[in-house]
């Protein structure tokens, strides 16, 4: 697609989706929402330069979807206060910034009663835990995010050795370390996790899209792996249930001509498996192209066979507690 078919698109379904923010101001849930997974991003390269090399689809697509629909602190606020989210994570955006994390923090730094920040940092750098520390004193940080691919053995660069200072850091703050393993090897990877989650009590490990289970590969389970289900037993992991994750469980099941998943009973499996204290919700906003609004209404539906309160941990309570500004700076046990 050309860069000007694109940005036209862009622009089209931009003023497509505002429609309903601008008109839908009314809560959508009888209590608070915490949204634990918003992107900011800026269409001013020559304060905040675009580091697009990581997009997902490609540099040139997300440098003109940032052009042409930045997601400021005043655009994703439109977009909470329609849905009735109090507070929630900024989460960097490595499709448009990378490790520079500058344009985030000043969205936190101006908004610090709305957005606390979880930057993407490199795992293995010798900087990244005096960065860290830096970061919780001066910046409020509430965690820190990594991501990659493992191999068929579950290694990757911040679950191996060259990342324990880092990991060490991290739990001398009580920071949350939220962690996207992608690809085939995920269920490899997660067997690591469990052993860090156990090596470093004192960080809440939050595992992005729940590690992407996949529904139209094990029915059975709703697409939790023996791997997904023994973290169960590891009470310092936490998981997030999003609308990316429901946008591409949805399309592996079309991929594979299978049923759509139906969100009720996958929810319900999850609140099973991990309890609804140990899952939070977040939107994605500003990354998943689908209606923001229809997709936070379609999470609330599907938890409405829950007690109110485990509805209230899922959407509020339990995210509040694992994203301290800062950090809890004390040790379990």
């Amino acid at each position: 697609m050309k860069r000007r078919q694109f940005l036209a698109g862009s622009l089209a379904t931009a003023a497509a989706t505002s429609l309903p923010r601008s008109v839908d101001a009314k809560p959508l849930a009888p209590f608070k929402l915490f949204d634990t997974h918003a992107h900011f991003y800026t269409n001013q390269p020559d304060r905040y330069p675009f580091q697009a090399t990581g997009a997902r689809y490609g540099a040139e697509r997300m440098i003109a979807k940032a052009t042409a629909r930045p997601m400021t602190p005043a655009v994703v606020f439109a977009f909470w206060d329609a849905v009735g989210v109090e507070r929630g994570t900024g989460v960097q955006y490595n499709s448009t910034y990378g490790t520079d994390n500058s344009y985030l923090l000043d969205c936190a730094k101006a908004h610090p009663d709305r957005i606390l920040p979880v930057v993407i940092l490199d795992p293995v750098d010798a900087a990244t835990p005096a960065t860290l520390h830096r970061f919780a004193k001066e910046a409020h940080l509430a965690g820190v995010r990594f991501s990659g691919s493992p191999n068929a053995q579950g290694d990757v660069a911040f679950l191996s050795d060259a990342a324990r200072d880092t990991w060490a850091a991290a739990d001398e703050l009580g920071l949350s370390v939220v962690l996207m393993p992608l690809g085939a090897n995920v269920p490899a990877a997660l067997r690591k996790v469990a052993e860090h989650a156990d090596r470093y009590p004192n960080v809440d490990v939050v595992l992005d899209h729940i590690a992407f289970p996949r529904p139209e590969a094990l029915p059975e389970s709703f697409g939790l792996t023996a791997e997904h289900r023994a973290l169960a037993a590891h009470r310092n992991v936490y998981y997030k249930f999003t609308s990316f994750l429901v946008s591409e469980m949805e399309a592996n099941a079309r991929s594979a001509n299978r049923p759509m998943i139906e969100l009720r009973p996958f929810v319900e499996a999850m609140v099973d498996t991990y309890g609804a204290d140990h899952l939070v919700w977040g939107s994605d906003h500003g990354n998943v192209e689908v209606d923001d609004v229809l997709y936070v209404k379609r999470a609330l539906d599907a938890t409405e066979g829950l007690k109110t309160q485990d509805r209230r941990a899922f959407f509020y309570d339990t995210a509040k507690a694992v994203f301290v500004p800062g950090g809890r700076g004390r040790r379990r046990g």
